[in-house]
């Protein structure tokens, strides 16, 4: 039996594709390992918590807390006598960080110090090479080729990659809607509101999508920094009764939103694996994407989704193509549903498994 230090700063009942991500991944391992999962507080659950097989101590500082400053020294501290604390409690074999937290810093120095070896999960381009680089035995978790690319130009030797995949819960099929003779009323952007998830460009292709007569409906899901420029340049290019707010949803909500829409959209500048995309695949909406991170590695274009450039033009004429042309639209949701079928859980276990083996064999 493995017991294995898991750090994410989002787990349930946070929202978000991290928190998805690794609650289903330690539900479908649990039965062979103990997991310790150090994570944010949150006031809807208690600090720690025992349940079989896995213990979470929600104790690093919620982003709105504190200033980011404060917040990131107070989070590196505590993370670092946390896992300190776990490490000497518990016999912990192998601890596993996603790497896109500043964070991170501390499980390096716990891992070394106590030689206890240490695995990378780099779920998105925001993981920082210097940091990852330190700690007892690394090895690293890549969910896409772009993500791969990265860490190789930084040193990270190929054989110490694994890739381990961006899989949705089983439950998302439950919300799979295909109907053949659909008609596209509208649009969809699920995310962040923030300008690097290309929010801005998304509302001057939308304007030029209304401009040349297509009497869609857009609708935005999520919260965000730019939530309220976003809601001024829409009364700016006259789209205010077009576009509808919903803020943050629960998955459930979002995954109703998403099965009804005709298209989702998603115009990032990065990306590393979007659940998003994988979630639009598994419930038949067809996805108009830029073409940048991950998002090729799961998307090929007018066979499972539509690839765009992160102009307004590109994703006008990319939404323009799947309105006009029924078949197009219709194949790329059968497609689409094809490939969700193919992602299991099962494969994201042989290659946890091959990583935590890949991990513990540098310290025989």
């Amino acid at each position: 039996m493995e017991d294995i230090l898991l750090f994410t700063p989002k787990y349930p009942p946070a929202k978000g594709g991290a928190s998805t991500f690794y609650s289903n991944l330690i539900s479908s391992v649990s039965d062979s390992m103990n997991f310790h999962v150090v994570t944010t507080y949150n006031s809807e659950e208690p600090v720690v918590t025992h349940q079989e097989r896995v213990s979470i101590y929600r104790i690093l500082p919620r982003v709105d807390m504190f200033p980011t400053y404060l917040r990131i020294l107070l989070e590196i501290s505590i993370v670092f006598m946390t896992s300190a604390y776990i490490l000497v409690k518990e016999d912990i074999n192998i601890i596993h960080a996603h790497a896109s937290s500043f964070s991170v810093i501390s499980l390096t120095v716990v891992s070394t110090i106590f030689r206890v070896p240490i695995a990378y999960d780099c779920r998105d381009e925001a993981f920082r090479p210097w940091i990852i680089q330190m700690g007892y035995a690394p090895v690293w978790f890549s969910c896409a080729s772009n993500i791969d690319e990265i860490l190789m130009r930084n040193g990270v030797p190929k054989d110490r990659i694994i890739r381990l995949p961006v899989v949705n819960p089983d439950y998302v099929q439950d919300y799979r809607s295909v109907d053949d003779s659909q008609t596209v009323s509208e649009l969809l952007y699920i995310g962040s509101l923030r300008e690097a998830k290309g929010i801005f460009v998304l509302l001057e292709a939308f304007k030029t999508i209304r401009e040349y007569g297509f009497d869609l409906h857009l609708t935005v899901i999520g919260e965000g920094p730019a939530r309220d420029e976003f809601v001024k340049s829409c009364q700016e290019l006259n789209l205010k009764e077009y576009v509808t707010f919903k803020g943050s949803l629960s998955h459930d909500e979002t995954l109703c939103c998403l099965s009804e829409s005709g298209i989702l959209i998603l115009p990032s500048e990065s990306e590393g694996v979007p659940r998003v995309v994988l979630e639009s695949h598994d419930v038949g909406t067809p996805v108009v994407a830029t073409a940048v991170g991950g998002i090729p590695d799961v998307i090929s274009h007018k066979e499972n989704g539509m690839l765009a450039e992160r102009t307004a033009e590109s994703i006008a004429e990319n939404v323009f193509r799947l309105v006009r042309d029924d078949k197009l639209y219709q194949t790329i949701v059968n497609n689409s549903i094809k490939d969700a079928d193919k992602r299991n859980w099962e494969r994201v276990r042989e290659q946890l498994y091959e990583g935590y083996e890949e991990v513990c064999s540098y310290i025989r």
